[in-house]
């Protein structure tokens, strides 16, 4: 079960690492501004998923990798 915040944190880790993916990570890092989403201290400090997201929160940024083709 992915609660709200785990897929918001995982959306905006993605967004930051894939920022030149064009208009994806653009509409993500535009949605996340919207909802008022302040990243939490571990995004700040952790660039690997495992680190900054939680177990649901890593699935859900792996999921987004995979479905959206990033290598």
């Amino acid at each position: 079960m992915f609660n709200r915040f785990d897929i918001a944190e995982a959306h905006h880790l993605f967004a930051r690492h894939y920022h030149s993916g064009g208009d994806t990570s653009r509409r993500d890092f535009e949605r996340l501004h919207r909802m008022r989403f302040q990243p939490g201290l571990s995004l700040c400090t952790h660039d690997t998923p495992e680190l900054a997201l939680t177990e649901n929160g890593a699935l859900i940024y792996y999921e987004l990798v995979a479905r959206l083709g990033v290598k």
